[in-house]
């Protein structure tokens, strides 16, 4: 039997047979001159007609009613049934499918999804998870976490490395995804216009849609250029500015702070870890240098397709087809230590401010709690959700660590502290309800 093997995240849909992989684009379908098409040519029309065209409707694969239907296509499925179609077309000699599934899917979509493979003729050898089929090798002493963006959420996923890849504790990341960063660039580069000519792109639909069309070729360009040159025609003008790349790769860094924050508190300082990072998010630029960042942490960039690839490690296991597979043995050799990216130390903290008085960070550990004994240095708040012991800040091995030792749990940059986690120079801790915001910053270096 030849397998074919496709990733199902809207992000980037692609199907890899063996060393070939075949791009579908992203989960949009739209109607273009009364015909149904998908991926990226319905993207071109995604701005400019919005009520023409239907995205989500892979992350949220259900049988419910479009309150738009787009031509035959009444249900999310339907439209997920077409694209899929399109892609299998492409299949080669391969006679079935490992289905690679992104994280979230419920069992109920699981088995509709088998329904459309079953309609659209696709025999199905197997099911994967997307974060275990693309760790294909282990990293010996060092914690090993999977990023995955699909169009409106991320997700991280702890990979277990004993006897293979075995999928551990997920955590999605809401309200971000690639069209964030997207959105969020193209806003950016409008402003570029608007400084440079007055002229804002973003003001209607056609000119909005001119600039998403030009979009990717400047995030290109911005991967490799120190200046980026922009030019867009509209209403028989022909509009330019110019664009610093480092300036654009900080704003993506700005808007990945959703990501990195929740990252931040799952990243152990006593377990160096790896960040594999997939390939439609790492694409961006600013997003590989914004988690490069993150204490203890080498970032992996992932090949195009690495799930895909991956995934057809399953072949000839002995598990239910029907069945997601949340293990696989690994099909690469252990990584050596040496070829690992540099982890970046960040900017520690030297004070932490509380209202209009800061505390002098170091060796001697700082308590912030309720209640305080006699001589201890610390910090003492009152108010709801405060233990008498809550928290301790002290300098180890270099690095400014907190530990939460509350009943109540304390807060880092909006996401709770698991046991303990390292700190920067700008984030915000917060202790009890309503939370009382402390502060971490950086002493400035004077010059003699």
């Amino acid at each position: 039997m030849s397998l074919a093997a496709i990733e199902l995240c809207d992000a980037a849909l692609v199907m890899s047979r063996g060393s070939d992989l075949v791009a579908a684009g992203p989960g949009y379908a739209a109607l273009v001159d009364g015909r149904l098409v998908f991926g990226d040519p319905a993207r071109s029309v995604l701005r400019a007609s919005p009520r023409l065209a239907q995205r989500a409707y892979w992350a949220a694969l259900s049988e419910s009613t479009l309150a738009v239907p787009l031509a035959d296509a009444a249900s999310g499925a339907d439209l997920a049934a077409r694209q899929l179609a399109g892609l299998w077309q492409a299949r080669a000699d391969a006679t079935a499918a490992i289905l690679v599934v992104p994280p979230g899917w419920s069992e109920s979509q699981l088995g509709l999804l088998l329904g459309i493979a079953g309609e659209i003729g696709m025999p199905v050898a197997g099911l994967v998870d997307i974060a275990v089929a693309a760790s294909r090798r282990p990293y010996p002493d060092r914690a090993l976490w999977d990023v995955v963006a699909g169009l409106q959420t991320a997700w991280i996923t702890r990979i277990g490395q004993e006897g293979g890849a075995r999928l551990g504790a997920r955590i999605s990341v809401e309200r971000f995804g690639v069209e964030t960063i997207e959105r969020g660039c193209a806003e950016f580069i409008a402003r570029a216009f608007v400084d440079s000519s007055r002229f804002d792109p973003l003001h209607q639909a056609s000119s909005e849609q001119r600039l998403f069309d030009r979009l990717d070729g400047w995030l290109a360009a911005a991967m490799r250029q120190e200046t980026i040159a922009l030019a867009l025609e509209h209403g028989g003008h022909r509009y330019e500015a110019r664009l610093s790349a480092a300036a654009l790769r900080a704003e993506v860094a700005r808007l990945c702070e959703p990501l990195t924050r929740q990252l931040r508190t799952l990243l152990s300082p006593r377990e160096p870890s790896v960040l594999q990072v997939h390939h439609r998010l790492a694409q961006l630029p600013g997003v590989i240098e914004a988690l490069m960042m993150l204490p203890a942490s080498a970032v992996v960039e992932l090949e195009p397709g690495a799930a895909a690839r991956g995934a057809l490690r399953l072949r000839g296991a002995p598990a239910d087809t029907h069945v997601l597979a949340t293990a696989l043995p690994f099909d690469q050799p252990a990584a050596s230590p040496d070829a690992l990216p540099a982890a970046a130390a960040g900017v520690a903290p030297t004070h932490l401010v509380h209202g209009s008085r800061a505390w002098r960070l170091g060796p001697v550990p700082l308590q912030v709690g309720a209640e305080m004994s006699e001589g201890e240095y610390g910090l003492k708040l009152t108010g709801q959700g405060v233990s008498r012991r809550h928290c301790t800040i002290r300098l180890e091995d270099g690095r400014m660590v907190l530990h939460d030792q509350s009943r109540y749990g304390t807060a880092l940059n909006g996401h709770r502290v698991e046991s303990l986690a390292v700190l920067q120079a700008g984030d915000v801790i917060a202790i009890g309800q309503p939370p009382q915001e402390l502060v971490l910053v950086a002493e400035a270096a004077h010059a003699p």
